[in-house]
């Protein structure tokens, strides 16, 4: 038989793991991506802010999966469930069993002014871009309009980084942050809200809420309420969508995530798994599981066993997630929740560096993580 997983990132490399250890060598584990190495994720924002650097958060995924697995270095530009078939730039491959966990890309939502002149962070190549941009954008100026579109996880630690970076160089920092919701972080409690608030009034970010960004003339921003914002330097956080849409007959979310059993498995295609940010997973109290690199390790991790059970000819399971919580670094203070217990100020900005050090893929990267977490907490505002 003929295993292919599509997707180097977290749930990838973990399904190629359990796989590569957990079926004969009579069948065939390919894994395909565009690049050959994989990327800490968490840590984009640090990459353009210069906190980290590209050395830090990747590593080769061949040193990371079993010899065994056989790495495709390909782009995938079609996948057809009725086929079972994958096309890449170079070929076509037919396949038993599929992991589908290609990751996400940025969603502009029909968006379409001057989108070569906005920055996205979404990948490795786009955060050092960013980082290019921003450099070159500051310049030639001593005040410097940063605009992000969308107040969540992303948007806040990009702007937080790109304040830190111009601060650095001398710059003053006007942060504006414009989201569609009606409150920043709305999944915080009232105590964790008031805090980031007061760090935020310190640092004089503007939140733009229940607003968006109506034009961008490749300089100037117009919003929703008719304010412009003039010689901006835009960011486009507001969220992410699958980088494609395979053929077949399956449901999925609004961003494209791809709805699975309590197996991870699709109902049409018992050969198709999904995993990591490509599947939409229905936690215990029967809400979608937020995107995270803990639910795309164990996801990865589960698929990857599931598909070892059916060729073995042992039983499936059901995916039981545990949610570890989540951590937000911001600049000179956090907030997040971990194992339940609600987590602020600088001792967030340790355990972010720390558990992204223990995640990543090496002992060098570990190193500098550990190097990062002893010295970020003490930034001076």
């Amino acid at each position: 038989m003929k295993i292919f997983i599509i997707g180097g990132g977290f749930a990838g490399i973990n399904a190629a793991k359990e796989m590569g250890k957990s079926i004969s060598n009579e069948h065939s584990i390919y894994l395909i991506d565009k690049h050959d190495y994989t990327t800490m994720l968490p840590n984009l924002p640090e990459v353009v802010s210069g906190r980290l650097t590209k050395e830090d958060i990747t590593e080769n995924i061949e040193k990371l999966i079993p010899s065994r697995v056989k790495m495709l270095k390909e782009e995938v530009c079609d996948v057809n469930f009725e086929e079972n078939q994958i096309t890449t730039n170079d070929n076509v491959y037919k396949y038993d069993y599929l992991v589908f966990a290609l990751g996400s890309t940025t969603n502009f939502f029909g968006f379409k002014d001057n989108i070569d002149k906005i920055n996205v962070l979404d990948c490795l190549d786009a955060a050092q871009q960013v980082r290019i941009n921003f450099l070159k954008h500051i310049e030639t100026r001593e005040e410097v309009n940063l605009v992000i579109s969308g107040a969540g996880f992303t948007g806040i630690e990009l702007a937080c980084n790109l304040y830190d970076l111009g601060k650095k160089k001398g710059k003053k920092m006007n942060v504006v942050m414009v989201d569609l919701a009606k409150k920043v972080l709305p999944m915080l409690s009232e105590k964790s809200s008031n805090h980031i608030a007061k760090k935020f009034e310190t640092m004089k970010f503007k939140f733009y809420i229940d607003n968006q960004i109506k034009q961008f003339d490749g300089e100037n921003i117009t919003l929703k309420n008719g304010e412009i914002i003039k010689d901006a330097f835009f960011c486009w956080s507001s969220g992410v969508k699958m980088p494609l849409k395979p053929i077949g007959n399956f449901e999925a979310l609004p961003d494209g995530r791809i709805i699975v059993d309590e197996f991870l498995k699709l109902t049409n295609y018992s050969n198709v798994f999904i995993a990591g940010d490509a599947a939409a997973i229905k936690g215990s109290d029967g809400r979608m599981l937020r995107r995270a690199v803990s639910f795309s390790e164990m996801s990865g991790k589960h698929v990857g066993k599931n598909i070892a059970a059916k060729i073995n000819g042992t039983e499936i399971k059901p995916f039981k997630p545990i949610d570890l919580g989540w951590i937000i670094p911001m600049y000179i203070t956090s907030v997040g929740e971990v194992m339940g217990v609600e987590v602020r100020g600088r001792k967030g900005i340790f355990m972010h560096y720390v558990i992204c050090g223990l995640k990543n893929y090496n002992l060098r990267n570990f190193i500098h993580e550990v190097f990062a977490a002893i010295k970020y907490p003490f930034t001076r505002a």
